[in-house]
């Protein structure tokens, strides 16, 4: 199995840890971070903009996610259309239902999102 379906297939439970590289100097960072899928493809996001792995992966395109079972190369595309992001907020309340709109009440940032690809 490969590509995208070796993705999905790891697509379960509710966090992933996400490795993204520095802006300059290339380094390796790795946090935790929600996901979901939609459309058969995994999405990742945040409710603000100014973070540092956002910014890297904005940048870089480059990240590698672990479901668990160890890291994958990703490559990562901005989503700027407005609908598009709405579809990644709906299904971040949909599967986050209890935690999303407590925390959607204590950050001010601009949400965004990503489509997720094998590298």
């Amino acid at each position: 199995m490969g590509g995208r379906q070796e993705l999905l297939a790891q697509a379960r439970g509710s966090t992933i840890k996400l490795t993204h590289y520095g802006r300059k100097s290339g380094k390796a960072y790795t946090v935790p971070i929600w996901f979901v899928v939609v459309d058969d493809q995994v999405w990742i996001g945040s409710l603000d903009t100014n973070r540092g792995w956002v910014r890297n992966v904005r940048t870089t395109g480059k990240a590698a996610l672990d479901f668990g079972a160890g890291p994958i190369p990703v490559r990562c595309t901005w989503v700027d259309r407005a609908e598009d992001n709405e579809r990644f907020q709906r299904a971040v309340r949909a599967k986050y239902w209890i935690l999303s709109p407590i925390l959607s009440l204590f950050v001010r940032g601009e949400r965004c999102a990503f489509k997720v690809d094998p590298a």
